[in-house]
């Protein structure tokens, strides 16, 4: 608790690796207040919470319209409603109590614990409505296809054959940087057959 009362209303921004062989993460800790009910029960304990960080390296940024901005916060607000930790059970400890139960009583196999946790989708489908549509057309181009191939980028810079010996024969061809060079070369094959045709000569 002193810990956290040291740093309240301070955010850290930390590396966190949840096990080993695993990439870590990026995440915010966030100092939590205590929150106690009308009946001076606790609600909420005092303490930190880890707040994931999306995070990719050499991303573009992506401005929203207004339009986008206004639907996914009706979207939230729609799906917002009252959370009390204490109104769920952990399945994970719910699974291990019934599997020792199962164990204790030479059960077949044990029950099976529901979680609680998990977002019933079919319930927010209902309150939401046409809205995830709406917004999916505001977000995604009218031809976007979400099963559809990635296609190939093409070369920025093509040269054809007749090009090249222009260069080569003017004594140009050092001027080509390396990138342009790459991307003409790109194949395996095409190295190949111009240093077969180099040494052959």
């Amino acid at each position: 608790t002193s810990g956290w009362e040291s740093h309240y209303k301070t955010e850290a921004l930390c590396r966190y690796t949840p096990c080993r062989n695993i990439p870590p993460y990026f995440v915010a800790l966030v100092s939590q207040e205590e929150e106690l009910d009308d009946q001076k029960i606790q609600v909420t304990t005092p303490g930190f919470q880890l707040v994931f960080l999306p995070f990719v390296p050499f991303t573009e940024k992506v401005m929203a319209t207004p339009e986008q901005v206004d639907k996914m916060k009706a979207i939230v607000e729609k799906l917002c409603l009252t959370y009390r930790s204490d109104s769920f059970e952990n399945p994970v400890l719910q699974q291990h109590f019934r599997n020792l139960e199962s164990f204790t009583l030479y059960l077949m196999e044990p029950e099976q614990a529901v979680d609680l946790i998990l977002p019933k989708v079919e319930e927010m489908n209902k309150i939401l409505g046409s809205m995830v549509n709406e917004f999916k057309e505001l977000v995604y181009s009218a031809d976007y296809n979400p099963e559809g191939k990635i296609t190939k980028r093409k070369r920025n810079n093509e040269y054809s054959e007749e090009e090249l010996k222009t260069h080569i024969s003017k004594g140009t061809l050092g001027n080509f940087t390396g990138p342009i060079m790459k991307e003409y070369w790109l194949k395996k094959q095409e190295l190949l057959e111009v240093l077969t045709k180099h040494f052959q000569d």
